[in-house]
């Protein structure tokens, strides 16, 4: 996906999100923290250059406390189903994926997404996480409501 909308609306996920400026970095915090996601910011180049400053402490602090993985020097080489495979500094690294979203400029690159894979279709993606995401709520009041309620 090119655009992050709802945050909230992803949970329990593993995601993937490319680039180096302050709409990416703000996405990865934002998703990082929705409960269970699990969050890789991939950059291409070896450090932050254009970032806010308080964009840069903040995703340093996201980094050393684990809410997201941050891969310097890295570009996406394929995405499958389930996972994306990554250039690491030369080296190929498998990670597991369920969403990804590039931050690429203000405009997407549609003809790059296509020659590496990305298909676009009508699908409501944050719909559908957004009907998850209810329903991972109410299953978590009703375990608190089952834990509170006193036994007869």
């Amino acid at each position: 996906m090119y655009r992050l909308i709802e945050a909230d609306h992803y949970i329990n996920k593993k995601i993937l999100i490319v680039g180096g400026g302050d709409s990416a970095v703000e996405a990865a915090m934002g998703l990082a923290n929705q409960s269970g996601n699990q969050v890789t910011l991939s950059y291409r180049s070896e450090r932050f250059s254009r970032i806010k400053e308080r964009n840069a402490k903040r995703i340093e602090e996201y980094a050393k406390s684990g809410k997201v993985r941050v891969l310097f020097n890295s570009n996406v080489l394929e995405f499958k189903p389930e996972s994306v495979i990554l250039d690491l500094g030369g080296k190929q690294q498998e990670i597991p994926n369920d969403f990804a979203w590039i931050f690429a400029g203000g405009t997407p690159p549609h003809a790059f997404l296509k020659k590496i894979g990305i298909g676009f279709g009508a699908r409501d993606v944050t719909l559908e996480t957004s009907k998850a995401a209810k329903q991972a709520e109410a299953e978590r009041k009703q375990l608190s409501l089952s834990a509170t309620a006193p036994s007869r």
